[in-house]
């Protein structure tokens, strides 16, 4: 054997991050921690070795797994300190037996739509939608359900079905013209302006948002998404702009808190915006009682324009890219 290379090692144990006691491990997907002596991670600053960057978690995974001598030799102990698609395949890959063989490069179609919302194949949409609906905090669960999702994914209606219905009804407006998407690509932003009185839009939303978002992020390469719904408006940061994106280089986040103050002191009914912050997950720029806005959608649009501009001339509120001594906290 040449170069050093070790043979491909035997598969790990998943360990609850609670239960590890400070024993060495690897995590996926997060921060490294006490006891953790690899780290298999798109979150920024975590020290995930080069040659193994990807997009998700999960093709970090399959990539080491192609790399065995990356992976530390002596420990048999894998976790994660949450739970979504991208995290419990990427685990998944790791500890189930076979897995990554016969199913990684299907399951990392999946780990893209859950973290980016950015659907391929409608089956890759189903088996995020079937894993985030898996309760949280049954990681075991989802791991046993893992090849039965790659190959028999239509069998999990019960999982998948209520999300799945938001997804269509979302790609249903989308096919009738409900919803119109400008992009202005110097500012890596879309508008998408949606028919408030379209008769599917009380059923497209789905966690927080008037349409599902996998049906907007799949239609536009844009990191930074406005959507406009009535009299109601939001500016969203894209994950792909929190983590370590390989793909492409985004902008970097820019500090809105400053024009969340101007839209603010413009209302009319004396209404708030907000700014969750650039080193939130995805952070929008919103009223904070979510509710209607006395501005109109020029404004607000106008506005969003000019303050992306001219911040983006500045120096970033958030780089993922820029190095970094210690791992961010989700």
């Amino acid at each position: 054997m040449s170069g050093g290379r070790r043979p491909e090692r035997v598969g790990f144990r998943y360990v609850p991050l609670s239960e590890l006691d400070g024993r060495s491990h690897v995590v996926v997907d997060g921060a490294a921690r006490d006891g953790t002596i690899c780290t298999l991670s798109h979150w920024p600053g975590t020290p995930t070795p080069r040659r193994l960057w990807a997009d998700t978690s999960a093709e970090i995974v399959l990539r080491a797994l192609r790399r065995p001598w990356l992976l530390p030799e002596g420990v048999e102990l894998a976790t994660i300190d949450h739970y979504d698609a991208d995290g419990i395949i990427a685990l998944g890959l790791l500890v189930v037996p076979d897995l990554a063989a016969a199913h990684g490069e299907l399951l990392a179609g999946a780990a893209r739509a859950g973290d980016f919302d950015v659907v391929a194949s409608r089956d890759d949409g189903l088996r995020c939608f079937a894993l985030a609906a898996v309760e949280r905090g049954e990681a075991e669960r989802a791991l046993a359900l893992l090849p039965e999702l790659a190959g028999r994914v239509g069998d999990f209606e019960e999982l998948w079905g209520p999300e799945a219905e938001a997804y269509d009804r979302s790609l249903k407006m989308i096919a009738d013209g409900a919803v119109a998407m400008e992009e202005h690509r110097q500012l890596d932003l879309a508008v998408a302006t949606v028919d408030s009185n379209h008769p599917d839009l009380s059923r497209a939303g789905w966690n927080g948002s008037s349409l599902h978002r996998a049906t907007l992020h799949s239609a536009t390469s844009c990191l930074r998404v406005a959507t406009v719904v009535g009299d109601r408006f939001e500016l969203r940061f894209r994950y792909e702009s929190w983590v370590r994106f390989m793909s492409r280089r985004s902008l970097p986040r820019v500090d809105l808190s400053d024009l969340a103050a101007e839209l603010s002191a413009a209302e009319r009914d004396g209404g708030r915006w907000e700014f969750d912050g650039a080193g939130a997950i995805t952070p929008a720029l919103h009223r904070a009682d979510d509710g209607p806005s006395t501005l109109t959608p020029e404004r607000f649009l106008s506005d969003v324009c000019r303050a992306l501009a001219t911040l983006d001339h500045g120096p970033p509120a958030w780089d993922p890219h820029r190095p970094i001594t210690a791992a961010p906290v989700a």
